[in-house]
């Protein structure tokens, strides 16, 4: 199962961003369909403002409830920060894993 993205969700898919999230969550022992993703382009402001590729990504884990805001685009690797703040408990512990089954004979 995937992450639920909405927003201007094509920003992280074609670039990849939405499966490395998806990455790290396996690698850390979290389920995808425990987290969402909204994507949401920065909108330039002022006569003056000049367009820029800037996002952000609001991560939400269902089940603890715990979101962060994520700044994205060019400068900035939301993927990595949060990768860390999974890491470190931002979003609650990952569900206990079940032991393996062992073959009966």
């Amino acid at each position: 199962m995937t992450v639920h993205c909405e927003g201007d969700r094509l920003l992280v898919e074609r670039l990849g961003e939405k499966q490395d999230f998806e990455a790290e969550l396996t690698r850390q022992g979290f389920k995808h369909e425990d987290f969402t993703l909204h994507v949401l382009r920065e909108i330039p402001r002022g006569p003056k403002a000049a367009w820029n590729n800037d996002y952000s990504v609001t991560v939400t884990n269902v089940v603890s409830g715990r979101n962060h805001v994520y700044r994205a685009g060019p400068k900035w690797n939301w993927v990595t920060q949060s990768s860390l703040d999974l890491a470190n408990g931002a979003y609650g512990p990952p569900p206990a894993r079940e032991p393996p089954r062992q073959g009966t004979k």
